[in-house]
């Protein structure tokens, strides 16, 4: 056997995301360079890891007991690296965050100086929407949340971060007289929002209901 961490890494992304195609994005390599380092590793093993049936690629039972122990090789690996840096006086870990959608353009700036000063954290950062970051609070399963609303159903410390203003924008030829917003322009005009579970469009709910929009309709 002569496999590295790198093929280790790339095989776990494939068998998590079950796609070349995302393993790639997520780990930011091109398409060809995760099939090559996954054909490489395969190469080692008499016994298929992986099967593509039409487009898809599936996980042989034996490609999923060898992720299993890939798993545990790299966390051996993290261990040693982190217990390094420990020594040192670094601080270390791992660090599991989920945002939603909004908060991807503003975290990086907030943790950009933190992970410069502090090499040893292992940044695992998830954007997703409110349901499921609320979801993650409720398991424990994540360190932090950014969010643009509290949720109700736990109780959690907070620090706000900064402001978010939400506004109603569409075409800018379309005339609109101040009057016309509550009683005709949801019955016109198409509108979009986000999907369930969405922070946005919990708010956007609110505000309707309160507001006592007449004449919207949710396709």
């Amino acid at each position: 056997m002569n496999y590295t961490l790198n093929q280790l890494q790339i095989f776990l992304k494939i068998v998590e995301t079950k796609s070349i195609t995302k393993a790639s994005e997520e780990l930011h390599l091109t398409q060809p360079a995760v099939s090559i380092q996954l054909k490489n590793f395969q190469q080692q093993f008499d016994i298929p890891l992986t099967e593509v049936i039409g487009r898809k690629i599936y996980i042989t039972k034996f490609g999923k007991e060898i992720a299993q122990a890939a798993q545990e090789i790299i966390n051996q690996v993290n261990a040693i690296n982190f217990k390094t840096m420990a020594y040192k006086g670094q601080l270390t870990g791992k660090l599991k965050i989920e945002v939603v959608s909004t908060g991807k353009y503003v975290m990086p700036y907030f943790l950009s100086d933190f992970l410069q000063l502090n090499k040893g954290i292992e940044l695992n950062m998830d954007v997703t929407n409110m349901k499921s970051v609320t979801e993650s609070l409720e398991d424990n399963t994540i360190d932090f949340a950014l969010v643009s609303q509290l949720p109700n159903s736990i109780n959690i410390d907070k620090l706000d971060l900064l402001q978010n203003k939400l506004y109603l924008i569409g075409n800018a030829s379309l005339k609109v007289k101040e009057g016309d917003l509550k009683d005709q322009l949801f019955k016109e005009l198409p509108f979009i929002f986000r999907e369930k579970g969405s922070g946005t469009r919990q708010i956007m709910e609110t505000y309707i209901n309160k507001k006592k929009v007449f004449g919207f309709k949710e396709n």
